[in-house]
């Protein structure tokens, strides 16, 4: 971040192509679509001297004007004439009609946030890549958008003037699996947006739970019901901490979140182990109540396989939840010492640590303690700080 820090103040136009944000309370407004409403609102808040021009979905075109972003007189919302709610209508308006309308605005720099640049591009660039599953793990992914990632991944970090990892695990992939030049990648950790720093109030989460229907005590997932997410395994070990403790000291495990791809064998290994009474799944959650549902948890457990970041973690200790997580990929940075780590791969062991968890109320109050302080460094402000330096020194 050095170089990006060493650049003069002049006035950068940075358009930022937005068309995967939601501005709507939905499925949609999650993972990617989270990301870039939260650099948005930074940048909002944020004086840097910049102006910027954000391409969005014209389906969004009201919520966006609405909102805080669409207030902002340095942030210029402009809907795109092409229809791109479908992949395809997206991909061809970025890959065909975006680099002439970059040229007609006389953009300074243009920020893909989320791994693809268009390839016929005549301006710098900066190119966010969250994370390369596609390529750790592409037995995960449908065949097209695999196939979709993996080529135009390579070629947009080939040509961007700055890569931007969210995590230096995504860093080291980018150079293993991708051969980036360390010194074109700049770590930035995304921001988790205020309001996951709430005061627990018993009153309102007692509140809370009695209006979702969910006991005073629940195990927490909350994210895409999908396979790299491991909840197969989760699972497994939480049926045999039931197995190994005493008829009600296991409250249920919730398992939140939409339905992403090849998740019907969780549903039937839930049912194959006699569990439909004690495993919840309530789907999407929305985002508003999103902080309450961490903050009303006992535990959130999180054994994914691979992460690019991982945001839930640092929302659900944000919200002084317990935390659980995998010891692989990005997590042990979100992590650090205050959740538990395990090996994703060791049912038993994630079995163990539950159960300890679950019976040790001292250590839950440490880890809740801790949380909120440790995940207070990946502030939207110093997130949206970082991306204008980044803008500002692709322009040199």
């Amino acid at each position: 971040m050095g170089a990006a820090g060493a650049v003069g103040t002049k006035t950068v136009r940075v358009a930022i192509n937005a068309q995967l944000v939601s501005f709507g309370d939905s499925y949609r407004n999650a993972g990617i679509s989270r990301f870039i409403y939260t650099l948005l609102e930074g940048l909002a808040a944020l004086d840097s001297g910049q102006e910027y021009t954000v391409f969005i979905n014209p389906g969004e075109t009201g919520p966006a004007t609405a909102s805080a972003i669409g207030r902002a007189s340095h942030l210029h919302l402009l809907p795109v004439g092409r229809a791109t709610s479908s992949p395809i209508g997206r991909i061809a308006w970025e890959q065909l009609d975006l680099p002439a309308l970059v040229r007609r605005l006389n953009i300074g720099v243009l920020h893909a946030p989320a791994n693809i640049l268009p390839s016929r591009l005549t301006c710098p660039s900066v190119v966010t890549v969250h994370d390369l599953a596609f390529l750790r793990y592409p037995q995960f992914f449908r065949q097209g958008r695999r196939l979709y990632q993996r080529w135009f991944t390579a070629r947009s970090v080939a040509r961007a003037t700055w890569v931007v990892a969210n995590s230096e695990s995504t860093k080291r992939d980018l150079v293993e699996l991708m051969r980036v030049s360390e010194e074109r990648i700049l770590v930035i950790y995304p921001g988790i947006a205020m309001d996951f720093q709430l005061e627990r109030n018993p009153e309102a989460l007692a509140s809370f739970r009695a209006r979702r229907g969910l006991p005073e005590r629940y195990v927490l997932y909350l994210g895409t019901l999908e396979p790299r997410k491991n909840l197969l395994a989760l699972v497994e070990a939480y049926a045999r901490v039931r197995a190994q403790s005493q008829a009600g000291d296991v409250p249920p495990l919730v398992l939140a979140g939409a339905k992403g791809w090849y998740y019907e064998p969780l549903f039937a290994r839930v049912r194959a182990l006699g569990l439909e009474r004690s495993v919840i799944f309530p789907g999407y959650v929305e985002r508003a109540e999103q902080p309450l549902w961490y903050a009303g948890a006992e535990v959130f457990v999180y054994p994914s396989l691979y992460e690019g970041f991982g945001i839930p973690v640092a929302e659900a200790m944000a919200c002084g939840t317990p935390v659980i997580t995998s010891n692989v990929s990005s997590l042990p940075e979100v992590a650090g010492d205050v959740a538990r780590q395990i090996d994703p791969r060791n049912i038993e062991a994630l079995a163990h640590v539950m159960q300890h968890v679950l019976a040790d109320k001292d250590i839950r109050a440490r880890m809740a303690e801790a949380g909120p302080e440790w995940a207070s460094q990946f502030s939207v402000a110093r997130m949206a700080a970082a991306y204008a330096e980044v803008y500002r020194a692709a322009c040199l």
